[in-house]
């Protein structure tokens, strides 16, 4: 393999002959001749043979070449479509963002030959609405359509109507693709929006919701299919009326405190706890559930914080620090802990001792946590409000998360240990608009795999659409996931 050279290895002078291939190749400078050769294979210093430039002025007449007739393929998405499916252009071949990410989802898809000349005839077929092929959900870049497209391909044998018999009424992306899932699975044209996306999630939840898409469609009920939590005849009903911008997750909450008698304004506190993420420890977590119904007066605000208390006295293991870098894990504080038998006051007093005892962390010395292997991010924006500048960044001491916590109203502090084995690393994204005083705005969680699986504001409220383009931003800048439920 050819060796890069030391910038002070060039020699002062250039040969009049390579010079005049420098200037054939379009090199205006030295440097840039010598990278390109590098990167290339070919030797990185002046002294060449003629046969050596001749060598470089066929590969560089290829690349161009190359990107000529990629260009032109860009140009024409069904010949792009054609070439990628038959695995003559692969994503590392192309620069364009939206058709390399196409490329790549078609590259993970079915390798066979048959099932890949069927999904090309699939896509070529929806070649007029090209952007279900080459856009993403809005604010998700990570949720590109052609993922959902070869989700639905996956499932052809269980279509109920040709796909040519498709014809999209709205203008809008996702309510197109939307249509497509009703179009292709829905045979009483009653699955509810929420389940849609289902086609676009590669989670392992994904495969449960896309079958439970299809049963549904067929119209059979969801008790008959196979779900993570037990649901009564009442609670798979009102599950279908779930509002439309809920997670599948959360719409089972939605099913579940509906048919217990909860209203709106509980059930969207519960879902954005974790309980409107995970059915993980399901039998517990629906005795609370009992109990949040049976108390409709329970303000919906503390809801987020006895969800948080029962979680860390019930299941999370107490780690100890005996020394540098040393930890001993102890169980839970309450492992058999009940909801039988309590009232809102003991336990709103039991959560008020709680969050006095994460008080205590202010006591704990500062810069604790390793840092992230990822960067946080200064972002310039212009708004309504004027020049916004925008900060993600991560919190490294249990008196950052403390500061955190009491500012945003929530628990943050809590995850004081976690931090610590490194579990999760937690940010803090703030704004300064005019150059004014910071404002802290989300707390956001990325987990030890690199998933950013929660973002909470004041207390525990979701972000704004501004807000979140500007994590969305920080997630592609840094090579982040976005978790699905989020």
């Amino acid at each position: 393999m050819a060796r890069r050279p030391h910038p002070q290895a060039a020699e002062p002078s250039i040969p009049k002959a390579l010079a005049r291939h420098m200037r054939d190749l379009g090199f205006a400078r030295p440097d840039l001749y010598l990278d390109w050769c590098w990167n290339h294979g070919f030797d990185g210093s002046f002294d060449k043979s003629q046969r050596d430039l001749q060598e470089e002025a066929a590969a560089y007449e290829a690349i161009l070449q190359k990107r000529a007739r990629h260009g032109r393929l860009h140009k024409n998405p069904k010949s792009f479509l054609e070439a990628v499916c038959l695995g003559e252009l692969t994503s590392d071949e192309i620069d364009r963002p939206n058709f390399k990410r196409a490329a790549i989802e078609i590259e993970a898809s079915h390798e066979d030959k048959d099932k890949r000349a069927s999904l090309l005839e699939m896509l070529v077929t929806l070649i007029k609405y090209d952007d279900l092929i080459f856009q993403s959900a809005s604010n998700r870049q990570d949720m590109p359509f052609v993922r959902g497209l070869i989700k639905l391909h996956d499932r052809k044998a269980l279509w109920l109507k040709p796909l040519a018999d498709w014809k999209p009424k709205s203008k809008s992306s996702e309510r197109r693709f939307g249509e497509l899932t009703h179009h292709l699975f829905d045979k009483y044209d009653a699955v509810p929006r929420f389940m849609e996306s289902a086609w676009l999630r590669t989670d392992r939840a994904g495969w449960r919701y896309r079958d439970w898409y299809v049963h549904l469609g067929r119209g059979y009920n969801l008790r008959t299919a196979k779900t993570p939590v037990p649901l009564t005849k009442k609670m798979a009903h009102h599950f279908l009326g779930a509002p439309d911008s809920y997670t599948i997750e959360q719409a089972v909450r939605w099913g579940q405190l509906s048919a217990l008698g909860s209203g709106k304004a509980t059930i969207d506190a519960v879902s954005a706890t974790r309980l409107g993420r995970s059915f993980e420890n399901e039998e517990f977590w629906f005795t609370v559930l009992t109990f949040i119904a049976d108390n409709p007066m329970l303000d919906p605000r503390q809801i987020g914080p006895i969800v948080d208390y029962l979680q860390n006295q019930r299941f999370e293991p107490t780690d100890i620090e005996i020394g540098p870098g040393e930890w001993r894990q102890e169980p839970p504080p309450q492992p058999g802990l009940s909801m039988h038998g309590r009232t809102v006051d003991t336990l709103m007093r039991q959560v008020a001792a709680w969050h006095e005892t994460l008080g205590r962390y202010k006591a704990m010395p500062s810069g604790q946590y390793d840092r992230a292997d990822f960067d946080g991010i200064v972002l310039e924006k212009k708004s309504g409000q004027g020049h916004v500048r925008w900060i993600i960044r991560q919190l490294l001491s249990s008196k950052a998360l403390q500061s955190e916590s009491e500012a945003l109203r929530h628990c943050v502090a809590s995850y004081h240990w976690s931090c610590a084995r490194r579990d999760c690393t937690i940010w803090s994204l703030s704004k300064a608009v005019d150059g004014g005083d910071v404002e802290r705005c989300q707390t956001i969680e990325v987990n030890k795999t690199g998933v950013i699986v929660q973002c909470r504001g004041l207390a525990n409220c979701d972000p704004t659409a501004e807000e979140w383009s500007i994590v969305n931003e920080w997630a592609r800048h840094t090579n982040l996931q976005i978790a699905m439920h989020m």
